[in-house]
């Protein structure tokens, strides 16, 4: 058994709290702010002094990156240091209660509301850091927190990862494989869609007690995520009664082609949700317009082709009586037009100075990603008119993204003049 410090960096060592591969968590006393706090060590890895310095500044630059997450469902983290004794450390605030692996450990599958509670919450945290641009890339039951009052933390953001092959020999790994997507035990690709992908992981576990992909053995584990498909959860353990739609919700987050997975966290918890309650589970096909939408529309174009028939005789008639200074206003008419053509889409600060046409299926699904992002930090700040315009504007790039739809149900039946 380890013996325990007495003190790490500024830190009054109290307790042992939990161990892993990676390292330790010790429960420590911050003197001077008087106040309890959660210290994780890293192992010794066995790093050259190179290596040891390149570790500890990725180390460093994730923790300041996490540092910038302010969220009640995310774990703050204090501080970050180098002990010369025990090694680089991080400084969490101290949470008071149990890891989601306990609570499965100790009652079994989450009922119904609590799962769904659970799950609202892990995809708040998921989006505030995708949208900072944070990936967390380790979660998994044991990295959820649960207070007494049922808050959930997701704790450990920040804990840096080492391209090194070295690493990893003699069945020594880094982070948990039956949680990781595939893309990230294949090639090392990281991305808001291998977060997707481990959360999807978790739900399935919460929801039936049983993992998505079971075993002891990591190669086994690994070659599992990257090749098979997980049995439903329903099947998994009978006796926890999950619904079918809620098994094709569930596993839809575990499919191999990170695009075939949900839009986001959030957009996976609302089909979830419908899905529990027996409604239709949303999907990413464009909608088929109904018919009197069609008729409108024709009705419209109609109406348009008539009024530019009819400016198209004005002109005609008014072609004999054009003079220099005509040509002038003409002029000054085009250029006005121009600013009000530019006023449209290509003012969206997408990257794209064209409109939606001119860009390709894959720049129009990520600029209406981007006008997202702008929507959900509009909404958090209140500020309903710039949500609405970022939100049309995702609309006229990729009117299938299902992201919409949930950002919209979240704006004001009428927003003020003023966007506020």
């Amino acid at each position: 058994m380890e013996e325990l410090p007495l003190r790490i960096g500024r830190y009054r060592i109290e307790r042992l709290i939990g161990s892993g591969s990676m390292g330790n968590v010790y429960l420590a006393h911050d003197a001077d702010l008087d106040r309890p706090v959660a210290i994780k060590t890293l192992r010794d890895l066995v790093l050259d002094v190179e290596m040891r310095e390149v570790f500890l500044s990725r180390f460093q630059n994730e923790a300041r990156a996490a540092a910038r997450l302010h969220h009640p469902n995310i774990v703050q983290i204090f501080d970050v240091g180098d002990d010369p004794r025990v090694g680089p450390y991080l400084v969490f605030e101290y949470v008071r209660g149990r890891t989601l692996k306990e609570e499965l450990k100790k009652k079994g599958p989450l009922p119904r509301e609590r799962l769904l509670e659970l799950a609202r919450q892990v995809a708040d945290a998921l989006a505030t850091a995708h949208v900072a641009g944070v990936i967390h890339r380790d979660l998994k039951p044991e990295n959820l927190l649960i207070t007494d009052n049922g808050q959930v933390k997701l704790a450990d953001f920040g804990i840096a990862r080492i391209p090194n092959a070295d690493l990893t020999k003699e069945g020594q790994f880094l982070g948990t494989p039956c949680y990781a997507a595939p893309e990230t035990l294949r090639k090392g690709e990281y991305s808001e869609a291998s977060d997707l992908f481990s959360f999807g992981a978790v739900i399935y576990e919460a929801a039936c007690g049983e993992r998505a992909f079971p075993g002891a053995e990591a190669m086994a584990v690994a070659h599992q995520v990257m090749n098979a498909d997980p049995v439903p959860p329903s099947e998994a353990n009978r006796g926890a009664v999950i619904p079918t739609a809620v098994d094709s919700v569930i596993l839809r987050a575990l499919r191999k082609n990170p695009a075939d997975r949900w839009a986001s966290a959030r957009t996976f918890v609302s089909a979830l949700r419908e899905a529990y309650d027996g409604r239709r589970v949303p999907h990413t096909r464009p909608r088929r317009m109904s018919l009197p939408f069609v008729m409108t529309l024709i009705v419209g174009v109609l109406a348009a082709l008539w009024i530019a028939v009819q400016n198209c005789e004005t002109s005609r008639i008014d072609a004999g009586a054009v003079t220099d200074a005509g040509t002038l206003s003409d002029a000054g008419a085009s250029e006005e037009a121009g600013m009000h053509a530019g006023a449209g889409i290509g003012d969206a600060s997408t990257g794209a100075d064209a409109g939606p046409s001119a860009l390709s299926p894959h720049e129009r699904e990520e600029a209406a990603k981007d006008e997202l992002a702008r929507a959900r930090e509009a909404l958090e700040q209140g500020d309903f008119g710039a949500a609405a315009t970022a939100i049309d504007r995702a609309r006229q790039f990729d009117p299938s993204n299902p992201d919409i739809d949930e950002l919209e149900a979240r704006l004001p039946s009428r927003i003020p003049d003023g966007g506020q």
